[in-house]
């Protein structure tokens, strides 16, 4: 078992290097290639806010904050390897406390490389995004607010996977991915997770039936924990009834390997699986099965028109913080971008922080619904997203603490529910304005503790040159909470110049 931790380790060590001199090669090839897209970026902006800590009203600061935020991008989308990279800095200074002043780092980078012809690819990844530390602490809608409460979360992940095609009988598909996850809070502990997929596929041969074998296994290792790992081997049988329906059944076995409290962690599996496309414009799939851990229910839908796009999904799954990161993409908008999908522009240099996105040690379940709908047309556009989330810790009792389980420290079980609406209208070919609604809602079960927070944020963009953007805002957002001294309230006023080199 030693020897087996030292590889695992080993391995990690590797991927770490493989990962940089990947990036390297990505940063590097422009200077070889003409046909990568290159962009830099700086933003200054300047903040006014009453309550900058997000302090309740008693305790309640004013401030100044100037940000200034230099940013690069490159891009490349060639037959053999796709690349986009961007990265920006935001440096935050603050009038009447300096001592707060603070950097970012922001990454999202990826590379996909075709190693050898159409069968052997390589898949990079690399993020730096900040993320709430505690969701029972304060959280503003961005960076700015000193709150005490945001980390740094550095992700790389390495997969090189190969695909093979047995003529029209099969394909066969193996990944290997490594991801090291780190952040700046010790409430989280850093952690490598290996993993291997293995899958093999019916083709066209079969007709209307459909199969598959698969197998995967992920060992998370981490730095001031016990590890844990997943294994799971199934197999489907699909059936087509006819061009618009299609069900499909999954047997398999599932074998984990984590702290609990007495329950076990493994056992056999089932699910069921039905889709219907009634059109090349809506599809709908819908799963419902059973695990060791309980029932579990899947969902995904979506359809669009003309001017609109409709989507909703729902699932059901026993992950890590580390899963979730080494997948996540960085949060901060390095381009003017859309905001929850089409329409709603905001700022380069803005940074989002996702408020399901938790910070742990243990082992969780993960019940996760959303929908969006976005439209367009014309001048205006709309956005709305509701969404709803619950996490429940399964290394629960006395080993959560043990295990200084961040985001479970003080309860097993963390639901999350929010609405957002955005408005955007084109005033005029140059200028633009915006409005956005959010609110959400926290609660803690084990605690009795329930949060209220809404949001309001008003603006407008102003395109003064082709390189040269504005942009000012003006929001307000309001906590209420059943829980003594957690009550907090802000009025902030934004402005902002982007020039694009």
């Amino acid at each position: 078992m030693k020897k087996t931790k030292t590889m695992v380790a080993s391995m990690g060590e590797m991927g770490r290097k493989a990962i940089g001199a990947t990036l390297v090669l990505a940063v590097a090839a422009p200077a070889l290639a003409a046909d990568w897209k290159f962009g830099a970026a700086v933003t200054a902006g300047e903040t006014y806010t009453d309550n900058v800590t997000l302090a309740p009203s008693s305790a309640q600061q004013s401030d100044w904050i100037t940000s200034v935020t230099p940013s690069v991008s490159a891009t490349k989308n060639g037959a053999r390897l796709k690349a986009d990279v961007h990265y920006a800095m935001q440096n935050l200074f603050y009038a009447r406390d300096s001592a707060r002043n603070t950097t970012y780092h922001q990454l999202n980078a990826h590379a996909n490389a075709e190693l050898y012809e159409k069968e052997l690819y390589l898949d990079t990844l690399a993020s730096i995004s900040q993320a709430a530390i505690s969701p029972l602490g304060t959280s503003g809608v961005d960076n700015t607010n000193a709150t005490g409460n945001i980390s740094n979360m550095r992700a790389f992940t390495l997969s090189p996977y190969w695909t093979h095609r047995f003529g029209s009988t099969a394909t066969a598909n193996a990944r290997y991915s490594v991801s090291d996850v780190r952040n700046s809070s010790d409430a989280f502990s850093s952690s490598t997770n290996n993993s291997l997929t293995l899958s093999l596929a019916s083709g066209s041969t079969f007709g209307r039936v459909s199969w598959g074998l698969n197998h995967s296994e992920q060992h998370v290792n981490y730095a001031n924990r016990q590890d844990v790992s997943f294994t799971t081997d199934s197999a489907n049988l699909g059936y087509l009834i006819n061009s618009r329906i299609k069900m499909t059944g999954t047997l398999g076995t599932e074998k984990n390997s984590y702290l609990s409290s007495g329950t076990t962690t493994q056992g056999s599996f089932w699910n069921v699986d039905g889709a219907w496309a009634p059109s090349s414009r809506t599809s709908l799939d819908l799963g419902f099965g059973r695990h060791y851990y309980g029932n579990t229910w899947n969902m995904a839908f979506k359809t669009r028109g003309a001017y609109s796009e409709w989507t909703a999904n729902y699932s059901e799954s026993l992950t890590t913080s580390n899963s979730q990161f080494s997948g996540i993409t960085a949060t901060t908008l390095s381009h003017d971008t859309a905001f929850s999908g089409m329409g709603i522009v905001l700022p380069r240099g803005t940074t989002i922080l996702d408020p399901t996105q938790i910070q742990s040690n243990q082992v969780f379940l993960n019940k996760q619904f959303g929908t969006g709908f976005n439209w367009k047309k014309g001048k205006g556009g709309i956005t709305l997203r509701v969404y709803h989330s619950v996490q429940e810790a399964q290394e629960s009792g006395q080993i959560s603490r043990v295990l200084n389980s961040g985001a479970f420290q003080s309860t097993n079980t963390i639901k999350q529910t929010g609405v957002s609406a955005g408005w955007t209208w084109q005033l005029t070919p140059l200028m633009s304005s915006l409005m956005s609604v959010d609110l959400s809602r926290a609660t803690y079960p084990d605690l009795g503790r329930t949060d209220n927070t809404s949001t309001l944020q008003l603006g407008l963009n102003r395109k003064f040159s082709p390189k040269l953007n504005g942009n000012v805002s003006l929001r307000r957002q309001v906590r209420t909470s059943n829980q003594n001294a957690s009550d907090y309230s802000e009025n902030a006023l934004s402005g902002s110049v982007t020039y694009q080199f």
